[in-house]
């Protein structure tokens, strides 16, 4: 019997280590991108890089128009990733693993998440959707799923309830 979320701590750290794959050795990228999921999403990744000692990298991605330099100042979507990164920080202090929090401008999300995963050689992503209708998966996790150098895991909410 394997206890998932139980107290023996040797379980526990196998489990996480096999969540990150077969004699992985990097990180864990979460990505933060404002919606409810990413509560779950950061709980989630710091608990498997606490089993596994290794650290979480939470990246919010800021896309920036092609109209703008990529180095334009744009205070409301700064202000928004600090609220959504601190939140972040807050869980992964609350679990007691090892945290980075990090923005990152681009023009697109998703090279820009494959590149952190990249340069942080991070063996695991979490990264949430919720979709708006049954056939849309926007560019971001398609280009992430295609394109990642690690495993990704996608957690899907449905669509919010419409009263």
């Amino acid at each position: 019997m394997v206890h998932l979320w139980g107290s023996k701590a040797k379980e526990e750290t196998e489990i996480s280590k096999s969540a990150l794959g077969e004699a992985a050795i990097g990180d864990i990228a979460v990505v933060i991108g404002g919606e409810q999921l990413d509560a779950n999403l950061v709980y989630l990744g710091c608990q498997m890089a606490k089993g596994a000692r290794r650290k979480v990298h939470l990246v919010h991605v800021i896309e920036v128009p092609r109209a703008l330099p990529l180095k334009a100042v744009l205070t409301r979507e700064s202000e928004r990733a600090d609220k959504l990164l601190n939140a972040a920080m807050q869980i992964a202090g609350r679990v007691g693993c090892e945290a980075v929090a990090e923005v990152v401008q681009a023009r697109d999300a998703g090279p820009a998440i494959v590149d952190e995963a990249k340069d942080h050689h991070c063996a695991l992503i979490l990264i949430g959707l919720v979709r708006q209708n049954r056939a849309e998966l926007g560019k971001t996790v398609p280009y992430v799923l295609a394109n990642s150098p690690c495993r990704v895991w996608l957690v899907q909410d449905p669509p919010p309830v419409k009263s």
